[in-house]
């Protein structure tokens, strides 16, 4: 039987209480390993998003995983959303797994995704290179102050909302992490800030991990990511298939954060419908060590080649 453990993403809520798929793995016949990250649910310890102490975290459910499964475990590997996706890879090349499969993570560095969001903002509302310039200035002010851990920059981020405070893209810029700089005073984030975003690697590069794991990996992203914009992680990931990793990407359109798929309100406001189909799916076939289908659902799949 193989087994998958669950490594969690950057939320403060219990793995135990809410991850669904501690329970539609097993029911696919997959055992699933689910365990409170340090700092959340029945956990001790510290929070932290210091991708290496997680990794050490998820190698450590995995020793327990197959202590516990004994003789019944087969394949044995991660599956890793959204912030797991930096940390799932890096346990596998620490201590060597069967597979590893990440949804909705990204192979560019956090800095970068919230700078990525942030050009996402500007293209998907509509708005041309002028505004693109002035929104990536908002990208570096922000950047200033998360490299300082809160502390520092915030006369930069102050000047440029004086400038475009009143133009009418300002208002749709959001990013990853800028929106909370640009909705809370100094006096809050020097203080909230470090807490929230403890010990994140801004300038953390995951190519070196994954050009250098040989372990069968899945990666599921959303066409429509705001949270986590998939395009450039796209592109490398199928550089990297077509060097021969053993790589498979499923693009899913119309799907953002989570692999769900939306309506759009009057407001412009995303309302969450469902799950894409086929999603569950794929990560079945590729856990139990199927050949991936041509397709899942509407997904754009680049499948490995055979070992």
């Amino acid at each position: 039987m193989p087994v998958v453990v669950l490594v969690h993403g950057s939320e403060y809520d219990s793995a135990l209480d809410s991850y669904p798929l501690q329970r539609q793995f097993p029911a696919a016949g997959i055992g699933a390993f689910v365990y409170d990250k340090r700092g959340t649910g029945a956990s001790t310890g510290r929070y932290t998003q210091d991708y290496l102490t997680l990794a050490n975290d998820a190698i450590a459910a995995m020793r327990e995983a197959k202590r516990l499964a004994g003789r019944r475990a087969g394949r044995v590997g991660y599956q890793g959303g959204s912030q797991g996706g930096w940390v799932a890879p890096l346990a596998a090349r620490i201590e060597p797994v069967d597979f590893v499969v990440v949804s909705f993570g990204l192979a560019i560095s956090p800095l970068q995704e919230d700078r990525s969001a942030i050009a996402l903002d500007v293209t998907r509302h509509g708005y041309g290179a002028d505004v693109m310039v002035k929104a990536m200035q908002i990208a570096d002010a922000a950047a200033v102050i998360l490299n300082s851990n809160f502390q520092d920059g915030y006369d930069q981020l102050d000047a440029l909302r004086k400038r475009y405070g009143t133009e009418p893209w300002f208002h749709d810029i959001h990013g990853d992490v800028t929106w909370l700089l640009l909705e809370k005073s100094p006096e809050e984030l020097r203080v909230e800030g470090p807490k929230l975003f403890a010990a994140v690697p801004l300038h953390y590069d995951p190519m070196p991990v994954l050009r250098n794991l040989t372990v069968p990996q899945l990666w599921i992203l959303g066409e429509d990511d705001v949270d986590a914009p998939s395009a450039e992680t796209a592109r490398r990931l199928r550089v990297l298939n077509a060097a021969g990793h053993r790589i498979s990407v499923a693009v899913f359109p119309r799907a953002e954060h989570g692999i769900y798929e939306y309506e759009t309100a009057a407001s412009g406001e995303r309302l969450s419908t469902r799950q894409s189909d086929g999603y569950f799916n794929m990560m079945r076939d590729f856990i139990l060590g199927r050949p991936l289908e041509p397709h899942y659902g509407a997904a754009t799949l680049t499948r490995a080649a055979a070992p």
